[in-house]
């Protein structure tokens, strides 16, 4: 017997195989949800990483201008 030709299940081994289908869903949709959640981690440390950088990079700049101002000043 293939499986659609095969008795429909009843009792307990109907709810059983159903139990067990719920429980795989759920653990597949945990699998992708813990996936995205690590992907959305990863991108915001990303982000916040380049801002960093952003910022670092004008402070630099600023502190270079107010040197040259100075320098200037005292001429």
């Amino acid at each position: 017997m293939t499986e659609d030709e095969s008795p429909a299940k009843r009792g307990d081994a109907a709810w059983k195989e159903q139990r067990e289908a719920v429980s795989r869903r759920n653990a597949q949709a945990q699998k992708r949800a813990l996936a995205d959640k690590q992907s959305k981690a990863a991108n915001q440390a990303a982000t916040a990483r380049e801002a960093r950088g952003r910022e670092a990079d004008q402070l630099r700049d600023l502190n270079a201008r107010m040197l040259k101002q100075q320098g200037r000043r005292g001429h």
